[in-house]
Formats: C-alpha cells, sequence, structure tokens
C-alpha cells in the first residue's frame, strides 16, 4: 500500500532499517518481502533517496549531540595531548576559525597553545 508520498510500508520499513539498524541488505529483503534486487531498485527511486537522505538527516541530528557532548569531553581531558589537540582542532575548524591559518602547538610544559596566523603574514619558527 502506497502512502501520498508515493512510498510503500515496506520501503519505509528499509529505509527505517536501512538508517537504524545494522542489517545486511538480504535481511532487509527478507523482513520487508521483497527480492534483494528490488532493494537495490529502490535506490534509482528520486522518493525512496529523498525519504532516505532525510532519515539519515534525522540520525544525525539525534547522536550529533552526543557526539558533540563527547568531543569537549576530550578538549577537556588532559591527559591525552594529542586526542586533546585533534578535539580542539576539530571544534575550531567547525566554528569557521580554522577557515584562517591555525596554529597549534603544545610547548614543553604540556600547555596548549593557540595562535591565529593571518595567511599573508610568515610566522617565525
Amino acid at each position: 500500500m502506497k502512502n501520498m508520498e508515493g512510498l510503500t510500508e515496506a520501503q519505509y520499513k528499509a529505509i527505517s532499517m536501512l538508517v537504524w539498524g545494522d542489517y545486511s541488505k538480504q535481511e532487509i529483503a527478507d523482513t520487508v518481502g521483497v527480492h534483494r534486487t528490488t532493494l537495490f531498485r529502490w535506490y534509482k527511486n528520486d522518493d525512496f533517496m529523498e525519504e532516505l537522505q532525510k532519515e539519515r538527516r534525522n540520525k544525525f541530528a539525534v547522536y550529533g549531540d552526543v557526539a558533540s557532548k563527547e568531543l569537549m569531553k576530550l578538549v577537556k581531558d588532559d591527559s591525552d595531548k594529542r586526542t586533546q589537540l585533534q578535539a580542539i582542532k576539530l571544534i575550531l575548524g567547525e566554528n569557521g576559525i580554522g577557515n584562517d591559518k591555525v596554529q597549534l602547538d603544545i610547548n614543553q610544559k604540556q600547555e596548549i597553545r593557540i595562535s591565529l596566523v593571518d595567511e599573508d603574514e610568515e610566522t617565525e619558527e
């Protein structure tokens, strides 16, 4: 049975399993009651792909908050300086600060020094 968007209940179930589950294509096809090749044909259907992408975005929105909190834990945890530095670089880059050259160094005292460098300026090493 098709709904208003033109997708069947089987297609919606397949989308849910693709995004939220850890199933093989064969397991999904068996569960929704279609042949495996039908599942692959659905990937050529614009409505199916649009709904699949929408559901993937929903998943990332849900897990984005969790990932953000875990990333902040890494920034605050100074037991592993390299991991902490990578987390800082990621946050700065995602917030547009990394678009300028960002120089992050760990000095002898294991402190993190952040200096923004203008691309037109040369840095002294």
